[in-house]
């Protein structure tokens, strides 16, 4: 019973991973399509990464009931048997691999908030002192932007 616990709960923690490997792709896009100013792309993909998130939330949840569920009948058991070493060390690396994505994952959202940030630094600027719209803006520096902010 313990086994097959955690085995489900390795299994989601991979699913979890693959899901940050799928936003890591979105978030990298959307830096492009803040880069080359396509409102359409970045709305598509904004949503998408919503989507995203929240299938990643709700097996969050399902994660931490089946852990909770598994420390409760650990807590009430008096003599504890162990985990299988398949099983312990299939729930260790698809953590290891989980918190992996996540740190990747951070990384890349933080130079995409970066440049929205800047984005909208830049389209304040030239409505308070311009009155220009920021459409008109052709981000010059940025233009390839597989070097920016790397």
């Amino acid at each position: 019973m313990y086994n097959d616990l955690v085995r489900k709960v390795a299994e989601l923690m991979g699913e979890q991973a693959a899901a940050y490997q799928r936003l890591d792709a979105a978030t990298n896009q959307l830096t492009a399509a803040l880069v080359r100013g396509e409102p359409n792309g970045i709305e598509a993909l904004t949503r998408a990464g919503e989507s995203e998130l929240l299938r990643m939330r709700s097996r969050l949840v399902e994660i931490t009931s089946l852990l909770t569920k598994f420390t409760d009948m650990r807590a009430s058991e008096s003599e504890k048997t162990p985990l299988e070493r398949e099983v312990r060390e299939q729930f260790e690396a698809q953590a290891q691999k989980l918190l992996d994505c996540a740190r990747e994952f951070r990384k890349i959202v933080a130079r995409a908030a970066n440049l929205a940030l800047g984005g909208v630094s830049f389209s304040n600027a030239c409505i308070q002192q311009c009155g220009v719209p920021p459409t008109t803006y052709n981000a010059p520096i940025l233009k390839n932007h597989e070097g920016a902010g790397r």
